[in-house]
C-alpha cells in the first residue's frame, strides 16, 4: 500500500509510514468506510425505483380508467343513444389518436431522460481508488527516519566484515 501523504510503499502490517509518519490504520478505516457506503446508497436507490414503479402503475391505471370512461361515454351517448354512427366513429377515432399521441410523447421524454442520465458504476470508482493507492503521483521525499535506518544497515555490514 502506498502512503497517501508521501507516496512511499508500505507493507500491510505497518501501522505508520516510515517516510511520511502518517498513521496508516486511519487510512485503511477510511477506505473501508468509503467502499461500504455505496451499498447503503444502492439499497436506497432500489427503494426509490420500486416506489417510482408503483406510482407509475397507479397513475397509468387511473388515467386508463378515465380515458375508458370518456370513450365509453362517446360510444354510448353519440353512437348508441343518438344513432349517429359515422359522426361518433370519427370523434372516437380522433380521441383515440390524441390519447396515443400523448402516450408516445411521454414515452419519448422518458427515453431522452434515461439516455441523458449518467450511469454510476461502483466498479469504476473502486478501480479509480485502487489506482490512487497503488500509483504514487509524485516523487516521495525521504525523511530523517529513513536516512537513519539506512545508516544502521551500513554500520551492521561494516561490523560483520571485520
Amino acid at each position: 500500500m502506498y502512503c497517501p501523504n508521501c507516496g512511499k510503499t508500505n507493507s500491510a502490517e505497518q501501522k505508520f509510514c516510515r517516510a511520511g509518519a502518517l498513521q496508516l490504520e486511519q487510512v485503511v478505516q477510511s477506505l473501508v468506510a468509503q467502499l461500504t457506503a455505496p451499498d447503503a446508497d444502492k439499497k436506497l436507490v432500489e427503494r426509490q425505483n420500486n416506489l417510482d414503479r408503483v406510482i407509475k402503475v397507479v397513475a397509468v391505471g387511473t388515467i386508463s380508467l378515465f380515458v375508458g370512461a370518456v370513450l365509453w361515454g362517446i360510444i354510448y351517448s353519440i353512437i348508441i343513444v343518438k344513432g349517429e354512427v359515422l359522426g361518433g366513429s370519427i370523434f372516437l377515432a380522433i380521441m383515440i389518436g390524441l390519447v396515443l399521441f400523448g402516450l408516445l410523447v411521454l414515452y419519448r421524454e422518458s427515453l431522452t431522460e434515461k439516455s441523458s442520465k449518467p450511469k454510476p458504476s461502483l466498479d469504476t470508482r473502486r478501480s479509480e481508488t485502487g489506482k490512487l493507492l497503488t500509483e504514487p503521483h509524485y516523487e516521495p521525499v525521504s525523511s530523517v527516519v529513513e536516512r537513519a535506518t539506512e545508516l544502521l544497515t551500513v554500520k551492521n555490514k561494516d561490523s560483520s566484515s571485520r
